[in-house]
């Protein structure tokens, strides 16, 4: 097996169209046919079958598919340190970040990196913590800033930047609003609008159960923009990271006695990934601007 194949087999998964992996790639149908048909051969187990217009993986397939994605992602990454090596000055920086800090500290770090890197490509994807952490695990994306409270994950490395704690969200007029402390009870007579799923959910799932909290849910979202756009000159309560009312001064966030445990934002990688000066230059200056975002 070689890495022609493992591109080949990789697009015809995802694609589902010798056709479709031939006009991709470059090359001519039938190579496409006769790569995969020895791909089968040569391990001696079937890869994917039939059915109907689509082709369905076995867990022989299953397996090599994952394995080629990491495999190929490595031989991209280490391509691409060679051509830093050779050009010093040209690349491009693979981001992942969760929404808490896309909110806060990420817009200007990105802003000054491009500006002093303008030949610098930035690839930003924006996600949930989990699914981030995987991606860099995958080697699909080079370094993350994400907000986390807590994890195990010996391959990864994690430098945090600030503590980012959980507040109660609301509008600058909301009744609560000009209450110096808040208890559950105050909390009783309010809906809510929260996360549907990511480490804040996690969080607040978490406190819930551990303190028998009934919350009283009214909405369920991923976006925290349509949460803050929502709660904004209204009468609904969220559960937010603190750093995400950074650029919202309509929205304040009041601390609550015994909430939810504090998360933290923070740079995560691989700890076999070679640094190279594309990522060293970024996180320096996440370093130099973060104190800006609180």
């Amino acid at each position: 097996m070689n890495t022609k194949q493992m591109m080949i087999f990789k697009n015809f998964v995802e694609l589902q169209n010798e056709n479709a992996v031939a006009e991709k790639l470059g090359i001519t149908q039938p190579t496409v046919t006769f790569h995969l048909k020895n791909l089968n051969n040569e391990l001696g187990i079937p890869l994917y079958f039939k059915k109907g217009k689509c082709f369905n993986l076995t867990d022989a397939g299953d397996l090599l598919y994952r394995n080629s994605n990491k495999m190929l992602n490595l031989i991209d990454e280490t391509t691409n340190m060679i051509e830093e090596f050779k050009q010093s000055k040209r690349g491009t920086l693979r981001v992942g970040a969760s929404h808490a800090p896309i909110y806060s500290i990420l817009p200007s770090t990105l802003k000054k990196y491009m500006h002093d890197y303008p030949n610098i490509d930035i690839n930003l994807i924006v996600d949930t913590a989990p699914i981030i952490l995987n991606k860099i695990k995958d080697r699909e994306i080079d370094i993350g800033v994400i907000s986390e409270k807590g994890f195990n994950e010996k391959e990864l490395k994690v430098k945090r930047l600030q503590e980012n704690p959980l507040v109660i969200a609301m509008d600058k007029r909301h009744p609560l609003a000009s209450k110096t402390d808040i208890s559950l009870e105050d909390l009783n007579a309010y809906r809510f609008i929260i996360h549907s799923s990511g480490s804040t959910r996690e969080s607040i799932d978490d406190w819930r159960k551990n303190n028998f909290i009934d919350l009283n849910v009214h909405m369920e979202s991923n976006s925290i923009s349509s949460i803050l756009t929502i709660i904004k000159d209204s009468n609904y309560l969220s559960l937010v990271s603190q750093s995400t009312l950074f650029h919202h001064p309509n929205i304040i966030g009041k601390s609550l006695k015994e909430g939810p445990p504090s998360s933290y934002i923070s740079i995560v990688y691989r700890a076999d990934h070679h640094l190279t000066s594309l990522i060293q230059n970024f996180m320096t200056l996440i370093y130099s601007l973060k104190n800006e975002s609180i």
